[in-house]
């Protein structure tokens, strides 16, 4: 008889909470924290610079999400002021540095949220691209088991930049997938690197968020 464990691995990427309604408390894998409390890099220490020229103060102009269908776009109520993108080193690989991106308030508190170099506890996580090809992050915003099988949310989160308007567009893609658990010893486990693997373009779309922002300043 197998056992099935419903406990997912370490989220690999950042959830965006504020649209899919995460609770502080940690519901579906978000971090309560604020970023001044995330664990990352000490403010003393310097952090490389990811190889981009986003990093910066961005006010954000559009934020809509998906009501009925992925086609379907209504503003969001309530939607954050203002995005940063910055260069952080994640908590569970140190060695990394990548392009994060964090809800914040003002200019100021931008640039503050930057200095901490901390892995966003509200944002995004991108873990590969370029200024010309884009950024590509992911995220599980819910797990569990699917009868035999393992079964999640996953978002891919494409950021593509507009040079000539110095904007940068978001989309977040939202699919649930159902993938074999892998088992060891008759236990079965459901990892999230399997969840993003078990993604394809077939699969149809669950919830679409789209954000567009302007830079306002640097860092």
């Amino acid at each position: 008889m197998i056992h099935r464990s419903t406990v997912f691995t370490q989220v690999l990427f950042i959830t965006i909470c504020l649209v899919l309604g995460c609770s502080k408390s940690g519901t579906f894998g978000c971090n309560g924290s604020d970023s001044s409390s995330a664990g990352g890099v000490a403010k003393t220490e310097t952090v490389p610079k990811v190889d981009s020229t986003l990093p910066g103060v961005y006010r954000i102009g559009r934020y809509q999400g998906s009501q009925g269908a992925c086609d379907q776009l209504i503003d969001i109520p309530g939607a954050p002021a203002y995005l940063v993108l910055y260069s952080f080193r994640p908590v569970k690989d140190a060695d990394e540095v990548r392009l994060g991106g964090a809800f914040c308030n003002d200019v100021d508190h931008c640039r503050g949220v930057a200095s901490e170099a901390a892995e966003p506890a509200i944002g995004y996580s991108f873990l590969s691209g370029s200024d010309a090809s884009g950024w590509q992050g992911w995220g599980i915003s819910g797990t569990g088991p699917e009868d035999e099988q393992c079964g999640a949310d996953v978002q891919s989160h494409q950021l593509t930049a507009e040079t000539e308007t110095q904007a940068v567009l978001i989309k977040t893609k939202t699919v649930r997938t159902v993938f074999p658990p892998m088992i060891d010893g008759g236990v079965a486990t459901c990892s999230n690197k399997d969840a993003i693997a078990s993604v394809n373009d077939d699969l149809p779309c669950k919830a679409l968020l789209l954000l567009k922002a302007t830079l306002e300043a640097g860092l």
